[in-house]
Order: C-alpha cells, then sequence, then structure tokens
C-alpha cells in the first residue's frame, strides 16, 4: 500500500567548519552566497548554476502547461485527418504521437502527485480520466445510435456492425475487435481502436508505477526501465511477427504498441530525475557522499553538466526529430494489412523516440526558440486543446460525407471543408459540453 505522506527524515546540523557556510537544515531557504560575501572560489552549487546561465535566460520551460505540446497534438490530428482522406500516406503516425505525448503528460501528472503527496491516488486518476474522456465520446456515441439505430439511417448489416463495435468502445476492447475483425463501426467508431488501447494501459500503469516507486532501486533507475520496457515490447513484436503474426495483430494489440506510450513515460520520468537531481533532491547528497564525492553539491552538479549537455543539442535535434517525423509521415506504408512492413521492425519504435525528442525540445528550450514559438502559434496550440473531440469528430465526417465532397470539390478543397466541419464540431464539443463538465467534477479531481 502507498505512503500517506513523504517520509521526512531528520538530520541533526552538523557544527560549522571554518572556512565553509553552515549546514542547512531541510526545509529552511539556502542561504544567497553572493549577497553574504563570502571569499573564495565558487562552490559546485554556484558553478553549476553558471552552466545553465542560459538556459535561465533563454526561458527554458520548468514545468507547467506547454503550448507547444498542444502544437504537436494539433499537428499529429491533423496528419491522422489526411490519412483518413487518402492523401498522406504515413498519416496514421499520428496516433503514435499522440501515445508519446499522453504517456509523457500523464507519467508527469502521477510523479507530480507524489512528489507532492508521497502517494498516487488510485481513484483521482480514474476520475480524472472519466471526466476529461468520457463525456465527448458518450456523446459521439449518442449521435450515432440515434442516427443509426432510432432513425434507421443505413443498412440492416451497417447497424449490427455500429452495435458491435459501439459495445468494444464501451468497454475499451475495439482494438482486440479489429484484430480479430477489421471494422469502422459503420463509420462511426472504426478509430477508437487508440482510444481502447491507451485506457488498457492505464488501467496498468498506475498499478505498475506505484510498485516501482516502492522499490528504490527502480525509481532511482525508472527512465532506463520504462526505455527497457519500450525495447522489449520492439523485440516481442518482432518474435510475433517472425512467427506468422499479422500485421493487424501487431499494429493494432497493446502488447505490440505499448513501446510508443512507454518512451513517453520515460521522457517524463527522465525530465523529473534531472531537475530533481540538478536541485539536490532524490536523496542525491546521501548517494555523493557514499560514493566518496562532494554530496548533495557535487550530484547536483553532476545532473546540471547532464542537463546542460543535453539542452546543448536540443536546439538541432529538435527540429531535426520533427522534419524526420514529416518525412516518415510522407514515405510510411499506407496500410497494415495481412504482411508486416518496416514499421512492425522496429519502425514504430524509431518513430517514438522520433516524438519523444520532440518533447524533449519543447519542455527544455527556450520559449523564444523558432521551433516552440511556431508550435505554440495561437490558432495551432488552441486546435491542440480540441484535438480530442476533433479526432472523436473527424472519422464519422470523413466516412460520411469525405469522397461526395473529394467528388465536388476536389481532393484538397475536400480535405480543408472535412477540417472546418470537424474542427465546428470539436469546438462545439469542447465549450458546450467538455469544459461545463470540467468545472462540475467533484472537489479535489484536478482537470487530467
Amino acid at each position: 500500500m502507498a505512503r500517506s505522506g513523504p517520509a521526512v527524515v531528520y538530520r541533526r546540523p552538523r557544527p560549522p567548519v571554518a572556512g565553509q557556510p553552515p549546514a542547512r537544515i531541510p526545509g529552511q531557504p539556502r542561504p544567497d552566497l553572493r549577497s553574504a560575501g563570502t571569499a573564495g572560489p565558487p562552490g559546485p552549487r554556484t558553478q553549476a548554476g553558471r552552466l545553465t546561465g542560459a538556459e535561465e535566460r533563454g526561458g527554458a520551460r520548468t514545468g507547467g502547461h506547454n503550448p507547444a505540446l498542444d502544437g504537436v497534438r494539433a499537428l499529429a490530428v491533423l496528419c491522422v485527418l489526411v490519412f483518413h482522406m487518402d492523401s498522406l500516406s504515413g498519416g496514421y503516425l499520428g496516433v503514435d504521437v499522440f501515445f508519446v505525448l499522453s504517456g509523457f503528460l500523464i507519467t508527469k501528472q502521477l510523479l507530480a502527485e507524489r512528489d507532492r503527496t508521497g502517494r498516487v491516488s488510485l481513484r483521482r486518476f480514474y476520475l480524472r480520466r472519466a471526466y476529461r474522456l468520457l463525456p465527448a465520446f458518450w456523446l459521439l456515441a449518442l449521435v450515432g445510435l440515434t442516427t443509426v439505430v432510432v432513425l434507421g439511417i443505413g443498412t440492416a448489416g451497417e447497424r449490427d456492425e455500429f452495435l458491435d463495435s459501439l459495445a468494444a468502445s464501451m468497454f475499451y476492447l475495439n482494438n482486440y475487435f479489429q484484430v480479430v475483425r477489421q471494422s469502422t463501426g459503420a463509420g462511426w467508431l472504426g478509430h477508437t481502436w487508440s482510444l481502447s488501447l491507451e485506457e488498457q494501459f492505464y488501467l496498468l500503469w498506475p498499478l505498475v508505477l506505484i510498485v516501482l516507486c516502492r522499490r528504490p532501486r527502480l525509481v532511482r533507475r525508472l527512465p532506463l526501465v520504462l526505455l527497457g520496457g519500450a525495447v522489449a515490447v520492439a523485440l516481442w513484436r518482432n518474435v510475433l511477427t517472425s512467427f506468422g503474426a499479422s500485421g493487424t495483430r501487431t499494429y493494432f494489440a497493446l502488447d505490440t504498441r505499448a513501446d510508443a506510450l512507454l518512451v513517453g513515460c520515460a521522457v517524463a520520468a527522465w525530465l523529473r530525475a534531472a531537475r530533481r537531481g540538478a536541485s539536490g533532491e532524490n536523496g542525491a547528497g546521501a548517494g555523493g557522499a557514499a560514493k566518496g564525492g562532494t554530496g548533495e553539491d557535487g550530484a547536483a552538479l553532476a545532473w546540471r553538466r547532464r542537463l546542460d549537455r543535453v539542452t546543448a543539442v536540443l536546439p538541432v535535434a529538435g527540429p531535426v526529430a520533427l522534419a524526420l517525423l514529416a518525412v516518415a509521415a510522407v514515405t510510411a506504408p499506407g496500410s497494415w494489412g495481412p504482411r508486416p512492413t518496416v514499421l512492425s521492425h522496429g519502425g514504430y519504435t524509431v518513430v517514438a523516440l522520433l516524438a519523444g525528442a520532440v518533447v524533449l525540445a519543447l519542455e527544455l528550450g527556450p520559449r523564444t526558440s523558432w521551433l516552440f514559438r511556431a508550435l505554440a502559434a495561437p490558432p495551432l496550440a488552441w486546435l491542440g486543446r480540441i484535438s480530442y473531440g476533433f479526432y472523436l469528430w473527424h472519422f464519422p465526417v470523413v466516412a460520411h460525407w469525405g469522397h461526395d465532397l473529394t467528388g465536388a470539390l476536389g481532393r484538397w478543397p475536400a480535405i480543408l471543408a472535412v477540417g472546418l466541419i470537424s474542427v465546428a464540431l470539436a469546438a462545439a464539443s469542447y465549450y458546450l459540453l467538455e469544459r461545463p463538465v470540467q468545472r462540475h467534477r467533484p472537489a479535489g479531481i484536478s482537470a487530467g
């Protein structure tokens, strides 16, 4: 059972040593050595501060809402839309970007809660997910049910197909339903397989995280543990493929697609470890002292140097990763039929790692960078905020109007029209349903 609160260990202050500042009791603010007029060379913490001075002046993010990630989400959902309009062969890789972002944001939230309260509340987590996801989904399901079943629009076969997909989606099993029998859900629910896969992962992930956090050795190596999990998923996918598993099986199933989610989780865990380590938390001082180092200051300096090394390459690595994702969206195989593609042999993991590099660049890089400013542009960030509703509604719009609009307007004008209709429906869902529901959620259940 998780601890009810963070453990507090009191250490007797060491007697002051000549030429050194007095020891600090945990919880007290650190003294400003510069204003105290201390003589002599700067200590490790002062050096570390100088190492990251450029980062601070550049406005590097240290947490909170990141509008540039909303922009990434918007680009991902637009790629999926264009793919479903048969105009971007690898646009479905936008779903992989969604998985990485989802793993990152949810794990960041869970770890922040544990750092703040000493535990992870499963009740709050699952309620946050329900309040965030269910209202918009139920609205789509209700509209589809009314159209197909109550009003009887469509054939009897389409009605049965819709009801089967609705049952699978309501129980978050649509991804495995797609493995057994691919279905569009009469043009309403075929895309909800990704929601099913995510929710299966988040049914298990908080429990696994709680177990990992009870073991100090594992929690100290959490980023490596999670990356190891992503590699294990990639290897398992290769094993299944070598034994004849279909591309459909490896594309839709949780056990063969969780690598993207785990990469996002690993990015969140690494950022937490880096920021806590650089500030002298995480028990770094004790570890440094045990190894004969300089204690907390030396460990913090080591973490800051690691951050500096990573931050130094991100201005190049972030744009390059985004460009490679764009290339993949244009050149990736356009289907996942019975025959596996190169994506089944590690390609999905590479796409996830590229998306993770973009997330790192936007989290650690300065807000003044062109990449951040481009992705955080207000129209793009706004579309990212309503992207869940956009994803839900674009599929039935494409299925029922996409072909006719393409015939009447041409390919790209039809894509624009479908996009505008989807934006209107998503905005209505967001402002008239999703936000009011969030405002009336129970006290203590923060927005998820």
